[in-house]
């Protein structure tokens, strides 16, 4: 049974029980850590030192957590996260704990509470001996953050002047965007000299171009290939009734009834709720997002990389830039479940749906085969984008079944392909049915 909690793997751990923590996923409070033949930090360089202070700065930025060295963890291409599947317990030799205090306290502002905890693997296996090592961060407090690495890497591994602030969001590390570090100085800046009722103005967009671009900055995905979904109500109100609310769309939000809850392609998240965001609501990590504007408009995004639209495509079959069929058929049909069931029925009218793309023709480009095999979706020849920006819509037909095949056969268009040469899609539907059935397999 995979850990569920921190309390939980280190009671494992205590209990020599290593074993039970296969199948344990990377998320917002614990990263796994290969031991083996090597010590999973190596101290005696910059990059050694700049990994360990990022890895806890980011869980003291997001409200605590592990870092457990003695397990190996890998990604599997249906799946979105890394999940425990060897253990790689080591010798006590290859760590000196003391070099831990000193480059984290050296590196990392403000000083966060870190404590260090050896455990032994159990006596007698033939497989494996040792120990593991986990690296215990406490959260800051609301008031304390934002911690930060006070130096950087340059493109020679070496030290150089600069800081960052990484953030732990699921089972990655990503860094706080320019922008809203200006941001949150400029706030602090005016929460010193501006009225109190200054901060309550929103600027919500009610373009659509204008809601990606903001979008896109906020995340710092600019330069980067990417996927948008969007949503517009025409003649929007200026404010939807209950968007904040737990039984309106922040509700829905919080509470999306998913396909797969673990490991799955979609925009929920089990460990942080929305942000207020411009007057609306934002879900958000380092690879996905989805915000509803004060107006209703609902925007997704997704980063067209390895990292999420292309999962597994390049470290796995080699693969740069190709676009994981399973994936896009997943998250293709989350997003109109989410959008068609709890954001339509809330707000009255006439929708528009809309699919964007974003530097698919770059170099490399996007690539997509048709996947037309359900047991080897990632098998076939692939064609590459045919525009660097494409942008097509339609009047919301309300079933998520329908608006997931109109949006998968406008980004199939785009890779001169139909989406009937999907495998999940059934007539003029893309098949809930069928692509759980192949996630199964």
């Amino acid at each position: 049974m995979p850990a569920s909690s921190r309390s939980e793997l280190i009671a494992l751990l205590a209990q020599e029980k290593p074993e039970e923590l296969l199948g344990t996923a990377e998320c917002d409070w614990v990263d796994f850590k290969s031991g083996g033949f090597g010590a999973p930090y190596d101290l005696s360089t910059p990059k050694g030192k700049f990994e360990l202070s990022k890895d806890v700065a980011a869980f003291a930025n997001s409200g605590g957590g592990l870092i457990v060295c003695g397990l190996t963890a890998k990604q599997k291409a249906t799946e979105l996260v890394e999940v425990a599947t060897k253990l790689t317990p080591f010798q006590q030799s290859l760590i000196k704990i003391d070099q831990f205090k000193t480059t984290v306290d050296d590196l990392v502002r403000p000083l966060v509470k870190v404590s260090y905890h050896w455990f032994a693997h159990p006596d007698g296996d033939d497989e494996a001996s040792g120990y593991y090592f986990v690296i215990d961060i406490e959260g800051l407090a609301d008031a304390d953050r934002w911690a930060l690495v006070r130096k950087v890497l340059n493109d020679k591994d070496q030290f150089t002047e600069g800081w960052t602030v990484p953030i732990r969001h699921d089972d990655r590390t990503t860094t706080m965007s320019a922008d809203d570090a200006y941001r949150l100085m400029n706030d602090g800046l005016r929460s010193r000299t501006a009225p109190p009722w200054a901060a309550l103005a929103p600027t919500t967009p009610s373009d659509p171009a204008q809601a990606r671009h903001d979008l896109e900055a906020h995340l710092g995905w600019d330069g980067l290939p990417v996927l948008f979904w969007q949503s517009a109500l025409q003649n929007a109100p200026e404010l939807v009734d209950g968007l904040h609310s737990q039984d309106g769309i922040r509700g829905a939000l919080l509470n999306q009834d998913v396909l797969r809850p673990h490991g799955g392609f979609n925009f929920s998240s089990d460990y942080k709720p929305p942000e207020p965001y411009r007057g609306g609501l934002l879900l958000a990590d380092g690879r996905r997002a989805v915000s509803v504007g004060a107006d209703g408009t609902v925007t997704a995004a997704v980063v067209a990389t390895d990292e999420m639209l292309g999962w597994g495509m390049e470290r796995q079959f080699g693969e740069t830039g190709r676009i994981n069929v399973i994936t896009l058929s997943e998250l293709m049909l989350e997003y109109f479940r989410l959008v068609d069931r709890k954001i339509l029925p809330a707000v009255a009218g006439t929708w528009q749906h809309r699919i964007v793309t974003g530097r698919f023709a770059g170099t490399p480009p996007r690539t997509l085969a048709p996947g037309a095999n359900p047991d080897f979706p990632f098998i076939g020849a692939v064609h590459k984008a045919s525009a660097d920006k494409w942008n097509k819509s339609w009047t919301a037909n309300g079933d998520p079944e329908h608006d997931a095949y109109e949006g998968l056969q406008r980004v199939y268009a785009l890779f001169g392909l139909d989406a009937n040469q999907n495998p999940y899609v059934q007539g003029t539907e893309l098949s809930t049915e069928l692509l759980l059935a192949a996630l199964a397999r």
